[in-house]
């Protein structure tokens, strides 16, 4: 018995100093680079863009009719067109369309952030997931996003970005600065 508690002592011992020097693999990636490198984010900027496009017409149709509205008035107006109770009348409908311009506007950046969320979210997901992969398949415990700037030093050879373009058989582009990609979430 003390022979078969001595075994199992030493045979803890060994695998408690075996973890003990397990040594930590850090690795890092611009999230924002990768990102901009997927044609899924190609095709979600040209969707993103025609949205922003659509939404900015409409906001200029509106305004135009406030200002021809406006105009019209005016020119009513000057004419002494219109009774007291009509200005009155026009003056409330001018408003109530200044307001509508100016609600549209405050909702602008908020249906433009939705969109891209909603066209975002799968393609981060899908790169995440690939990074995730690509870290455990290479012995990485730890991967930094360069892109966030939360890296000061880091050694060529420990940029994962390369093998996670392998894994999601991206095509070698040029770099080039990712102006309006949005970078990885840790959560959500």
């Amino acid at each position: 018995m003390k022979k078969l508690t001595t075994i199992i002592i030493a045979m803890l011992a060994i695998v408690a100093s075996t973890y003990a020097q397990k040594v930590n693999k850090f690795g890092y990636l611009n999230s924002s680079e990768l990102i901009s490198m997927m044609p899924e984010a190609i095709k979600a900027d040209s969707v993103l863009q025609k949205y922003d496009n659509d939404l900015q017409t409409l906001g200029q149709q509106m305004y135009a009719e406030y200002q021809k509205k406006a105009a019209d008035a005016q020119a009513k107006i000057d004419k002494k067109l219109l009774s007291d109770e009509q200005i009155e009348l026009v003056g409330k409908e001018l408003a109530d369309l200044e307001k509508r311009i100016q609600d549209f506007q405050q909702q602008y950046e908020e249906k433009l952030g939705k969109k891209r969320e909603l066209l975002y979210s799968p393609i981060i997901a899908k790169a995440q997931e690939a990074i995730k992969t690509v870290a455990k398949n290479n012995g990485f415990t730890y991967i930094f996003d360069s892109g966030a700037g939360s890296i000061l030093y880091a050694e060529e050879s420990d940029d994962i970005l390369p093998l996670v373009k392998t894994y999601l058989k991206l095509p070698d582009v040029k770099k080039a600065p990712a102006a309006n990609a949005p970078g990885l979430k840790t959560s959500n």
